[in-house]
């Protein structure tokens, strides 16, 4: 194929591919394979008037006009492949893991500045089904409070696992649980690693809950240095990752259920 000569067509195809979702692209090209060279034109109009979404229609119709005047020699199978592996490419792309860091603090040309705040509520307001939000310390954090109450309000499972502060070594001033709220302990499931579930050294000295993460729907993980305070989301120097796609979210996901599955972690009262 002359891609100079099919540029057109190829780009109406991207297009298509980019911009309509999978399932609709597919029906696309079914109709595609079934024109013929004979009676291309009434069936050009039948493909248009089967499609029902506006959008669609449009994007079908600039295809198939470019095939039509662009490269009227090219055949309805090859119209129809180069569609169908565009889609998947799309698909895949869609699908796949994609990574970026979040950097909270003094500003360079190497790492674009993005809040940590604005990351995690990133998080919190994709959330459709579940959200599973882990922390060490909580303080004054009241527009993550706000988006926590709205997730759960429109049905999603909310999960909390945090550090008590009796179990922290003095490390932690407020009570993390109260600085939730009524609220959102009314609506959440909170969890925390009680003291004889933990390993101890020699000494008797035991580890803390020091893990800072949040997971939406097993598709979107937030590793982050910040707390759920309002200085670690805003002013500290914090430096995060944030995942969209591939095994992590969902594995990280499963870790923390089996955790309260194996009594590792505890509801709190």
């Amino acid at each position: 194929m002359d891609n100079q000569k099919h540029k057109a067509l190829l780009e109406q195809i991207r297009i298509l591919a980019d911009e309509v979702p999978y399932d609709l692209v597919a029906s696309v090209v079914d109709m595609i394979r079934k024109i013929s060279n004979v009676n291309r034109h009434y069936e050009r109009s039948s493909v248009i008037s089967s499609t029902t979404q506006a959008n669609l229609k449009e994007q079908v119709s600039l295809l198939l006009d470019t095939w039509r005047k662009e490269t009227p020699e090219t055949s309805s199978e090859s119209v129809a492949l180069a569609l169908l592996a565009a889609a998947e490419t799309a698909k895949y792309c869609r699908e796949s893991e994609s990574i970026s860091l979040v950097w909270t603090g003094p500003k360079t040309e190497i790492i674009p500045l993005r809040r940590t705040d604005q990351a995690l509520l990133q998080v919190i307001n994709e959330a459709q089904k579940r959200l599973l939000i882990v922390s060490f310390a909580v303080y004054k954090i009241d527009q993550i409070l706000k988006a926590l109450i709205q997730a759960a309000e429109k049905g999603v499972d909310v999960s909390i696992c945090i550090e008590e502060p009796e179990a922290s070594g003095g490390k932690i001033a407020q009570d993390t649980i109260k600085e939730f709220g009524e609220s959102i302990l009314q609506k959440a499931k909170v969890y925390v690693w009680p003291l004889s579930q933990r390993q101890r050294d020699k000494q008797g000295h035991y580890g803390s809950l020091h893990v800072k993460c949040a997971v939406a729907d097993d598709s979107l993980l937030f590793i982050s240095s910040a707390n759920l305070t309002g200085h670690a989301l805003s002013l500290n120097m914090e430096l995060g990752v944030l995942i969209r796609g591939g095994i992590l979210p969902g594995n990280v996901s499963e870790h923390f259920k089996r955790l309260i599955e194996d009594g590792v972690l505890e509801r709190s009262l």
